[in-house]
């Protein structure tokens, strides 16, 4: 058996490089693999030896068999040209046809060759950059934005720009359509409102169908007022033990330092359970402080001493550090990682070539540093590094038939002793492959640490193996060899340095045979750049422009044999952009509000420059907002689409392989060979290299940036301009950057930015709440810094308001309450505190000053004043049906009235219009409820609406390919999400692996979900497959399935209707695909046999009865029919509308309809649609369509995803594209009509409109002309906490039992906590509830206890944000648990009002329960309880008297800490020079 193994390695090996040449060697062409509509297509064509003396050369591109661009050259024996091609149209698309490029050479009329390659359609052709002044923005901000369209060599594109601004949710909140660039680039404000939805927004930029985007924060935040640190060592040396030191710095955004303490924790976490350790320190900081954790830190701990035997186990160490402002309490951190190493020594092997070259020399660099990259000491460099060399050969190029049947021939031994005699046949011939070649060498460590490794290659080399050896740490290197059937090689030694665009590098090859010329080309961005020919061995290359800002390039000659023979060298190409642009202020050092000039040069006359100056901290905040030489460096990379076919992603190892390498296709009458190694390579495991990962997290910032200037102008003749501006009042440092465009030169950006320090030696700071409740007080805290050389008595006032009182107990009579007296250090800082009460809601100004015969400051800054109360929403939509002939008119009312108990001031109420049926749904396909999503069933929400969505716009016809693209892409990201509840029996739940079981409903839902969704992403047959196996066995002998996990959907629990209804529902999913359905025909069969025997005995619950009518009408069930003339005869009808009413199980106040009785009329949509009763499910539409929310959604997720899959299908049936009304609202009340337009360019658009409001409101809508529109009134408000804490209170309304406990101590008044116990009541005729939201409102001035909350059992996933908890539990029964809320104060807020904590199931949110609670303790302090014993720190020490016969102060510059406009100032002026 062996010997047959022996001779089938010799069959693949001879066979393999046996070589075959044709007779006439006339040309060899290449070309880029991808073509790309609007750009020009390049060729390269080399005539050879045996062409004629001139040929003229064709190249025509087809598209099938239609003829789409051609070009043609002639060229002389020997020579090389590029053919450049024009370019195929730009709206050319890749269809079923495919592109070929024909070449053909003609001698006169005679045909010299021809030859033919498929090339690859690629839509990339231009860049699109979005560029905002900022990542981060408040309510009420402007949003400025740039979009810029260039050319792959940065040249403008000139296209109409579509801009669309979306928010979180996905709504369409603004848009500009058709908008014509200047030189590529076009400008847009988007105003954000006083109140927008918080997170991520999207500005969408789609330029000739290609869709660009960007996403910037909306948040609430105080910002912070300086910036912390830290410097420690990247890498931690295990077995050394030594101390792990640092340096931690504090600095406020001007630069001085901060005075406070610093508290370090060093964490060791050992991912061993029970072994991980926290150690902290403390000490002051004044500017910055050094830190040190020893051995002896970690020896203290008993079970550190314990890890000794886990030495090899993985450990991962953070080190964190936070500063306490001294002055305020104000709190800043930073953490970073260290990575931990058990190799002392690195060694990296690298600049070695990519194959093996036999009979050249190779060159390689070892590099030796310590573990933390540092250079090694002398002592180290003492010892040698010793190189194992050892190179394996090659057998002879016979076959193996070939050197059989030479040993048949000279043999005639029997059976057994055959494979002994074809052995020694083998080494008596030489035909025996020798073993392998090896060397050691020593080598000294130079100081550099780099050694230079140069080893001559035998002729016969496969392959090479080094092993670096230093200290007892090893490094390998495994190299094969290149394969030539001729044994011919050339060699591209790499250039010393990095080349430079306009700089000539010498380039130098190396060969075994004598080579009379070489030919290069060179790829760059997808396209031939260069082609040459030279007759020396080294010669000069200069790169161009279009080489940048990487280069593949091939260089190659052809033996007289024809056979050709390359190499390749990859080229990264330092670019300077061709277009240059530079900013200088006149000054670098300025105060506020302070003259400045800003220079701007460019290149080019006629250029167009933007520029941007932000706050230094907008680079610490988070990038990414402005363009930068990375990221334009890294968009043309992305032209060079690799699809490189050689084998295993191995490097090239022949010549057909070399060209792949670069992306290009080779036509010739040459031989271009191509090796196939054999399929059973194997690597040796002592090869396999080690790297350690050293990287460390990130630091994330939480400074925010403010924009200053954001101007787009024009140079008109000069190249140069000089802008004169007003300084805003910031201490801190602006950052100026600028891009230029130009016709002639195309983009070009600041080399480095432009600084400008702003300072004062005299300023204020205030730090107050981002928001308070009204009836709460906060204490203003005002910093007073004095960086002058002498002390100074300054006054601090805060300017009286209407919309805000000072009670500072213990003050006299004759006291100014807004005023005091304070001393201020030379070189330091003092805080003043100002105990204040909001009076009015809304955003409210404060304005401080503070004054000294010396100097003067003055700061203005807002704080938001939020009702009290509970928050309330109700929406209301009418569906405005204006479809038939003619222009028609439809008017209708809608009435709300506020509650007796409303909070005044806290009412909102807005009006919202799209023009389609599904308008709203897929304006906010990104967010469809007002809920968390934090399990595997929620996260559906972001998966399921995109695939009705898609649906139902291609049926209509009204797909875009952003949209497309968008639903795609939530589709993939909610696939990729999903697939991490998917356990690993193939079953899904919840949580995944962390529930016990798999849930047979969830299972069956992601089932049906995935199946829906082949049609437009890719979904793995074996999720699919293993999920089925895993449903089907729930199955029992009668048909029904049962459900083994948790029932998260409380409808599908229990009694009769539970199986049947989770029958049904598995059913749909078993019916969704017909090769499913006909191989689960048993299953299938048994589970209709099962509805059916219960349909004919009676169904009475009408929620199981719409499942199963529709599972029965998917089946073509004959008695689908007799089950939905059933259903409909059981359904409420009222003024056109058809519905079903379950009875309120809690809530009754809740204004939509249960979730229940949402997805009951949309399973009978369903229905309807599917037994093609299509007229009788009109009104059943009209219904489900006028029940969403303001987010397009529903109550829940199963409502909203199973509504949306009715509606989509049932309108794609009825949508029209002749769309054209005006829809006029007017009021009782209303000072204005806010009048809407709708067209078939705005169908998708929400147009949203905010409107007065009234006790009673009474809003008429007319609408003029002919189509579909959802009008929606959304009304916001809060309600009296008069909710009591005692259920009987409540009625019968609740469905849920619920108690809090506040635990406070008036001795400490940073932290409280809660203790909440809840139930299911008896009255939910249930006896588990499904899964249960709690959401947790914290007092204000306090945030949750950092891992504060445990997960287990009960508590699945803990959430936080916007001043909550969100607490998902498993389920809840009639038995009573409770849990703990620990909260710590981050704000001095006193008066703490009270908060509300509600408690919901997911899937039926009417079952609810709402309390409020206070604390006693937070609520009765006053803010005195800040301002130390006595109040005195609030107490002012300025008298009536004092104030009346002060002398003059200086003049205070009032600045104002936030700057929306472009300038700060009044003086703006482009003086062209």
């Amino acid at each position: 058996m062996s010997w047959f193994r022996a001779l089938g390695v010799f069959c693949i090996i001879f066979t393999s490089t046996a070589p075959y040449y044709s007779s006439a060697r006339t040309y060899l062409v290449t070309t880029p693999k991808f073509i790309r509509p609007g750009v020009r297509h390049s060729v390269a064509v080399s005539l050879l030896k045996d062409s004629p003396s001139q040929v003229r050369v064709t190249a025509d591109i087809f598209n099938g068999k239609v003829l789409v661009v051609s070009g043609e050259d002639t060229l002389q024996r020997g020579s090389t040209k590029l053919l450049v091609l024009p370019p195929i149209p730009k709206d050319s698309t890749a269809d079923e046809s495919q592109y070929t490029l024909l070449v053909n050479g003609y001698d006169g009329v005679k045909q010299v060759f021809t030859n033919s390659t498929s090339l690859v359609f690629h839509s990339k052709r231009f860049s699109t950059f979005i560029q905002t002044d900022k990542s981060q923005y408040k309510p009420r901000q402007g949003v400025k934005i740039r979009v810029i369209s260039l050319y792959s060599d940065l040249k403008p594109y000139k296209a109409q720009v579509n801009i669309v601004v979306k928010d979180p949710q996905g709504n369409f909140i603004e848009q500009w359509l058709s908008i014509d660039s200047h030189l590529g680039v076009v400008s847009k404000e988007f105003q954000l409102s006083d109140n927008p939805p918080l997170g991520s927004w999207t500005i969408e930029a789609t330029v000739d169908g290609v869709m660009s985007s960007s996403p910037f924060i909306v948040s609430q935040y105080v910002l912070p007022k300086f910036e912390v640190e830290m410097r420690t060592q990247s890498i931690y040396y295990v077995p050394d033990m030594e101390d792990i030191t640092g340096t931690v710095t504090a600095k406020y955004t001007y630069g001085k330092p901060v005075n406070g303490t610093l508290t370090v924790t060093l964490s060791l976490n050992t991912y061993i359970e029970g072994m991980n350790i926290n150690i902290t320190k403390t000490m002051p900081i004044d500017g910055s402080a050094d830190f040190r954790f020893s051995y002896a830190d970690f020896d203290n701990y008993t079970r550190y001493r314990e890890l000794e035997f886990y030495y090899y186990q993985p450990t991962a160490l953070s080190v964190t550090a936070t500063v306490t402002e001294s002055l305020t309490g104000i709190t800043h951190n930073t953490s970073t990682a260290i990575g931990t190493s058990f190799s002392k020594y690195n060694l990296q092997f690298y600049g070695n070539p990519s194959a093996l070259r036999p009979s050249l020399n190779f060159t390689a660099y070892l590099k030796l540093t310590s573990y933390n990259n540092k250079s090694l000491t002398t002592e180290e460099r003492k010892n040698n590094v010793t190189i194992s060399v050892s190179q394996a050969t090659y057998l002879p190029s016979y076959s193996g038939k070939e050197v059989f049947r030479m040993f048949k021939n000279n043999s005639d031994l029997p059976g057994p002793d055959e494979e002994l005699g074809f052995k020694q046949f083998l080494n008596d011939s030489g035909l025996q492959e020798p073993g392998p070649t090896e060397s050691i060498i020593s080598y000294a460590v130079p100081e550099n640490g780099i050694i230079t490794i140069n080893l001559p290659i035998m002729a016969k080399a496969t392959s090479l193996n080094i092993e670096a050896q230093f200290q007892g740490f090893r490094q390998y290197l495994y190299i094969s060899a290149f394969h030539s059937p001729s044994n011919s090689y050339i060699q591209i030694q790499k250039p010393s340095s990095t080349p430079k665009v306009g700089t000539p590098f010498q380039l130098t090859v190396e060969s075994n045979e004598l080579i009379k010329e070489l030919q290069y080309t060179v790829v760059s961005r997808g396209q031939v750049v260069a082609v040459g020919k030279e007759t020396s061995a080294s010669f000069l290359v200069t790169p161009t422009d279009s080489w940048a800002p990487t280069a593949c390039m091939i260089v190659y000659y052809v033996r007289d044999d024809g056979e050709v023979v390359n190499d390749f060298l990859e080229l990264s190409i330092s670019s300077v952009f061709k277009n240059k642009v530079s900013l200088s202020w006149s000054k670098t050092q300025v105060k506020p509000s302070e003259s400045v000039s800003l220079g701007v040069t460019v290149t080019e006359p006629m250029s167009l420059v933007g520029i941007l100056v932000v706050d230094k901290s907008a680079q610490l905040l988070q990038n990414g907002n402005d363009i930068t030489g990375d990221m334009v460096v890294k968009e043309q990379a992305g032209y060079d689409a690799e699809d490189n076919n050689y084998f295993y992603g191995q490097p090239p190892a022949d010549p057909l392989s070399v060209f792949q390498k670069c992306n290009l296709l080779v036509m010739t009458d040459a031989e271009v060979h191509n090796y196939y190694q054999p399929i059973f390579y194997m690597v040796r495991p002592e090869l396999v290299m080690k790297e350690l990962d050293k990287s460390s997290e990130p630091r994330v910032r939480t400074y925010f940036p403010e924009t200053w200037i954001w101007l787009d102008t024009n140079t008109s003749a000069s190249t140069s301009a000089t802008l004169n501006v007003i300084v805003p009042d910031s201490i801190t440092s602006w950052v100026a950057s600028a891009f230029v465009i130009s016709e002639g030169l195309g983009l070009g950006l600041t080399s480095s930015p432009a600084e400008l320090e702003v300072f004062q030696p005299f300023f204020l700071s205030l730090n107050l709440p981002y928001s308070v409740i009204r009836g709460e007080q906060f204490v203003l805290e005002v910093t007073i810094f004095n960086y002058l050389d002498q002390a100074l008595e300054a006054t601090v006032t805060v300017d009286k308001s209407d919309a805000l009182e000072f009670n500072v107990s213990g003050n006299s009579a004759n006291a100014v309450d807004n005023k005091q007296k304070v001393s201020v250090p030379s070189q330091n800082g003092i805080t003043v505190l100002f105990p204040i009460k909001p009076k009015q809601l809304g955003e409210i100004a404060i304005t401080v000053k503070a004054t000294s015969p010396a100097a003067s400051d003055a700061v203005t800054q807002t704080v938001l004043v939020k009702a009290e109360g509970i928050e309330q929403s109700f929406s209301q939509s009418l569906l405005l049906d204006l479809v038939g002939n003619g222009q028609q008119t439809v008017s209708k009312d809608v009435n709300f009235t506020f509650p007796a108990d409303v909070v005044k001031g806290s009412e909102r109420a807005y009006l919202t219009l799209v023009g389609d049926l599904l308008g709203p749904s897929i304006a906010g396909l990104e967010s469809l409820i007002q809920m968390p999503y934090g399990c595997g069933e929620q996260n559906m929400i972001n998966f399921a609406p995109n695939i009705y969505v898609l649906q139902y716009l291609i049926k209509t016809k009204q797909v875009k390919e952003d949209i497309k693209t968008k639903a795609i892409s939530f589709m993939t990201q909610g696939y990729q999400r999903e697939l991490t509840y998917q356990r690993k029996d193939g079953s899904f739940s919840a949580f995944g692996d962390g529930d016990s079981s798999g849930s047979t409903w969830l299972s069956a839902f992601v089932l049906r979900c995935f199946l829906q969704a082949r049609q437009f992403i890719y979904i793995d047959p074996t999720v699919l497959s293993k999920t089925i196996e895993w449903i089907v066995p729930q199955q029992n002998p009668t048909g029904e399935f049962r459900e083994p996990g948790r029932v998260i959907h409380s409808e599908l629990q229990g009694g009769q209707n539970g199986p049947l209804s989770l029958t049904a529902y598995v059913l749909m999913a078993l019916l969704e695909d017909e090769t499913y359905k006909s191989y689960y025909q048993s299953a299938v069969l048994g589970a209709v046999s099962y509805l059916e025997n219960w349909l004919a005995e009676g169904i009475s619950n009408n929620y199981t009865l719409s499942l199963v009518t529709y599972a029965l009408s998917m089946a073509n069930s004959t008695l689908a029919k007799t089950a939905l003339d059933e259903l409909n005869s059981r359904a409420e009808k009222d003024g056109g509308l058809m519905f079903w009413s379950s009875p309120m199980v809690g809530g009754s106040h809740f204004w939509q309809p249960r979730s229940t009785d949402i997805e009951l009329a949309s399973y009978a949509l369903l229905s309807h649609l599917k037994q093609k009763r299509l007229a009788e499910g009109i009104p059943v539409m009209k219904w489900l369509s006028q029940q969403r929310n303001h987010l397009g959604g529903y109550s829940s997720t199963q409502d909203t995803v199973i509504a949306l899959q009715a509606l989509s299908g049932f309108a794609a049936l009825s949508m029209s594209q002749d769309v054209g009304l005006t829809v006029t609202v007017s009021g009782t009340g209303l000072t204005f009509l806010a009048i809407f337009h709708i067209d078939s360019t705005n169908l998708l658009l929400l147009q949203k409109q905010q409107i007065e409001v009234q006790q009673s409101m009474s809003v008429n809508v007319k609408a003029v002309g002919n189509g579909f529109a959802i009008f929606q009134l959304n009304v916001f408000y809060n309600v009296k906490n008069k909710l009591s804490r005692r259920r009987r209170d409540t009625g019968n309304q609740e469905g849920f039992d619920l108690s809090i406990a506040v635990i406070d101590n008036v001795d400490d008044l940073n932290h409280v906590s809660l203790h909440i116990c809840t139930r299911l009541l008896e009255n939910q005729n249930m006896s588990q509830s499904g899964m249960v939201l709690m959401e947790v409102g914290l007092l204000s001035g306090f945030i949750l206890v950092e891992d504060g909350i445990a997960t287990n059992e009960m508590i699945k996933k803990v959430e936080t944000g916007s001043g909550k908890v969100f607490l998902y539990l498993d389920s809840l029964s009639t038995s009573q648990v409770c849990l703990d809320i620990p909260a710590i104060r981050d704000s001095k807020i006193s008066n703490a009002q009270d908060a509300v904590v509600l408690i919901y199931d997911y899937y039926e949110p009417s079952r609810m329960a709402v309390r409020t609670y206070r604390s006693e303790v937070m609520q009765s302090i006053s803010s005195c309880d800040f301002c130390g014993k006595d109040c005195e720190l609030c107490r002012s020490n300025v008298m009536a008297d004092d104030v009346t016969t002060a002398g003059s102060a200086a003049v205070p510059i009032h600045h104002t800490a936030i700057v929306s406009s472009i300038f700060a100032g009044v003086l703006f002026l482009i003086q062209l020079i």
